[in-house]
């Protein structure tokens, strides 16, 4: 090296072997990110002292260094990067922090985990190596970069994570592997697990915490939550001086309100595992003082009375995270909803938006043969083909629970109206569910199986929900039951099929008829493969009362619980639209429930419909029948008459589209729902506006904090009246009465 600095002053030439000697001793000791600080140092001393006598002596010596920094770079690099995202393992710790475009997100990142009940944390391991590579996956190219960590009598751990070049998220999971090749035991996989405070929010009174509830019963609904919480137990959504503690199913978005900034993480893979994220806020509303994104969820709101099901393999795998930092947390969560579909592609629907008529909002338990009859014809006659409700040509009309109240002659007949109305019949069922779950008796097709034999159990109990026997969804109890109802549906004549209460063949269980199920998620995949298998794929299967995922299974869910037509009703639906709009990445179809319009106001009859245009789909479920022993009001079916063939809002219907909230902090009505949706379109702008109030909503809203440029706005209608919109100065004028909605539908020039 001397020979190289031949004509540099000896002090510049000693400074600069010390910082080479200290170099060393720091790649020497694996202490990679201060090394490659000081090679920085390295070339900036270099270029400082550098002398015109010999370019090739210069040029030899900025050789030496480079070789230097690309072996500090490479060799068991501590660092992987790709497009925005940066994982980095601090060596002193052995956790890791994450940061997008050089700004952390999350910091002190480890594995958790469980096998045979003794807990791990991948910090606490010894030997440590990296590996990365070059894939394509579901996502396009990407670097599939391995952690292995080792130690002596624990499973060997492999963190993979993959990062890609062109987007705002990376996924992560992992491997655990048996060393000496006796069977792991693990119901409990946490692939993002931190402690420490991370601030990637500003500090703000706008931060917040989604809870995702895990499905959809006992009208539960989302929440958009302050990181810090009261003391009272009866102002739970209120901020206070707690760090607020909560629990989210499968995914959440921490984000800001103001800025719309947000952290979007969760599962992508739902095949064996159900997955949550636990957080915990602070005080100051500000940072997160826990995260961990886990595999191996069992909870109260997953209905389970018994802990996650263990997986037992000398190899075990977690679900696949997605980890995202969006400048929207809006897109955040739509690119999750895609990201999952582009891992299982979602069942699609291309005959067009659906529109129809089911019987349990108004008929509920009274279902008769003369009265569906009428409420078809009612249908075919008031509704069909006019003010464009069915104007894609599908008009589903459904029995719902009662249906049995026919008999199988009086269902196929009911069938064929419907189909010579230019309509598609439907039909209900719960594949389950044991409805008399203490009554010993023949499973239906007299295939020799007794409802005894499909029930599950839970500490040796027989597990009921909703007041049903579970039904195992691997037995053959089960199936054969599947078989004979799926194929006297289609055999009627059906082609719609509503699924409900189907978490009960999701709980967690002692044991299921298939050895290899050690799940509830496992056996809920199998037995649903098994159904949309029978069912085929002609048949329009939309999901009641139903987990969120997985989700491959059906055309449709329903967004929500039960809604019916008060304004209660529709701000609580609307709650579920509010956090949930982005499950048309893997539904076709978000169901806003039946509409209802019965006895309410007129313009709670008008948010009703309104809640179903912004979701793309339209059941009415009033009591349409003019015939048989329970007969619809004429109060209620002359509002159907005026309310659903309505051309401008059905135009809305018509698109299948759901709309996007306009925010997330700010929430209204007892159920705590947003107030303010839209949705772009090629040629147009929609902005849906609900007052759930019992006063007066009046004001301007501004164009461009909805994200629609004024100048490229040219004019536009309130759908419901049809009157021209009033913008000045690129704002809009409104005034909703109480319980009033309404749908501005704005052309583009």
């Amino acid at each position: 090296m001397e020979v190289l600095f031949h004509g540099y002053c000896p002090c510049c030439y000693y400074e600069f072997s010390i910082f080479c000697l200290y170099f060393a001793i720091l790649r020497y000791t694996n202490r990679l990110l201060l090394a490659n600080k000081v090679m920085h140092l390295l070339i900036f001393k270099f270029n400082k002292m550098k002398r015109r006598n010999c370019i090739f002596k210069y040029s030899l010596c900025l050789l030496f260094i480079q070789i230097l920094f690309l072996e500090s770079a490479c060799a068991d690099s501590r660092e992987f990067s790709a497009g925005e995202w940066t994982v980095r393992f601090k060596d002193e710790t052995k956790q890791i922090d994450l940061l997008k475009n050089g700004e952390l997100i999350l910091s002190d990142v480890f594995v958790r985990f469980n096998n045979s009940s003794n807990y791990y944390n991948s910090s606490e391991y010894t030997d440590v190596k990296f590996t990365k590579d070059e894939i394509t996956d579901e996502f396009g190219p990407a670097q599939k970069c391995t952690i292995q960590y080792k130690k002596e009598g624990a499973p060997t751990i492999e963190q993979i994570f993959y990062l890609y070049s062109s987007k705002d998220f990376f996924l992560t999971e992992v491997y655990l592997t048996s060393v000496d090749g006796k069977v792991l035991v693990t119901n409990y996989i946490s692939p993002i697990y931190t402690t420490a405070t991370n601030q990637f929010l500003p500090q703000d009174t706008d931060n917040r915490l989604l809870f995702v509830p895990f499905d959809n019963d006992g009208f539960i609904t989302y929440g958009s939550l302050p990181l810090s919480q009261s003391k009272s137990a009866s102002a739970i959504h209120a901020s206070g001086p707690l760090a607020r503690d909560t629990i989210s199913f499968e995914v959440t978005s921490i984000f800001n309100g103001g800025s719309q900034n947000g952290l979007v993480i969760g599962s992508v893979e739902h095949d064996t595992w159900k997955s949550a994220i636990r957080m915990v806020g602070s005080r100051d509303n500000r940072s997160i003082t826990k995260l961990e994104c886990y595999s191996g969820a069992s909870h109260s709101a997953t209905r389970d009375d018994k802990v996650h099901g263990s997986i037992k393999s000398t190899t075990v795998k977690s679900s696949r995270m997605f980890v995202g930092f969006f400048d929207d947390w809006r897109l955040g969560m739509e690119t999750f909803g895609e990201a999952n579909a582009a891992v299982v592609p979602k069942r699609e629907w291309t005959k067009g938006t659906p529109f129809g008529w089911n019987s349990w909002g108004g008929m509920s338990t009274h279902v008769n043969y003369e009265g569906v009859l009428s409420a078809s014809d009612f249908v075919k006659e008031y509704l069909q083909g006019k003010g464009g409700f069915g104007a894609s040509g599908v008009v589903f009309v459904g029995l719902d629970s009662y249906w049995d109240n026919l008999n199988w002659e009086q269902l196929e007949d009911f069938a064929r109206h419907c189909i010579a109305n230019g309509q598609v019949p439907g039909i209900y069922w719960t594949p389950f569910n044991d409805w008399f779950p203490d009554n010993e008796r023949d499973i239906e097709g007299n295939n020799g199986y007794k409802y005894s034999q499909s029930h599950l159990k839970v500490n040796g109990q027989k597990r009921k929900l909703y007041g049903a026997g579970c039904m195992d969804p691997t037995a053959p109890a089960t199936l054969s039951r599947i078989n004979y109802f799926i194929d006297k549906f289609k055999a009627a004549g059906f082609k719609y099929l509503k699924l409900d209460f189907l978490t009960a063949g999701m709980v967690e269980a002692d044991k299921w008829y298939n050895k290899d199920i050690t799940t509830g998620t496992q056996a809920f995949n199998y037995g649903m493969k098994y159904l949309r298998e029978r069912c085929g794929d002609e048949m329009f299967i939309v999901e009641s009362i139903a987990p969120l995922f997985p989700y491959q299974y059906a055309n449709a869910r329903r967004i929500s619980c039960d809604a019916w037509g008060e304004m209660w009703h529709t701000n609580y639906m609307m709650n579920s639209l509010s956090f949930g709009w982005w499950l048309d990445r893997v539904y076709a179809y978000n169901d806003p429930d039946h509409l209802v319009m019965g006895d309410r106001s007129e313009a709670e009859n008008m948010s009703r419909i309104t809640s179903g245009a912004v979701t793309g789909y339209f059941m009415i479920g009033d009591n349409l029948s003019t015939k048989g022993n329970y007969i619809g009001t004429e109060v209620s079916q002359e509002k159907v008459k005026k309310f659903a063939v309505n051309d401008r809002i059905n135009a809305v219907v018509n698109l299948g589209k759901t709309f996007r909230p306009a925010y997330g902090h700010k929430v209204f009505g007892s159920n705590r729902s947003v107030d303010l949706f839209t949705l772009e379109t090629e040629d147009a702008y929609y902005i849906a506006y609900f007052n759930y109030d019992e006063g007066v909503k009046s004001g301007e809203l501004t164009l461009q904090d909805l994200g629609i440029t004024p100048e490229k706005v040219s004019g536009g209608i309130e759908c419901w009246s049809g009157n021209n919109v009033q913008i000045q100065e690129g704002k809009l004028s409104y005034n909703l009465p109480k319980h009033q909605a309404e749908i501005y539908h704005l052309y583009k020039k």
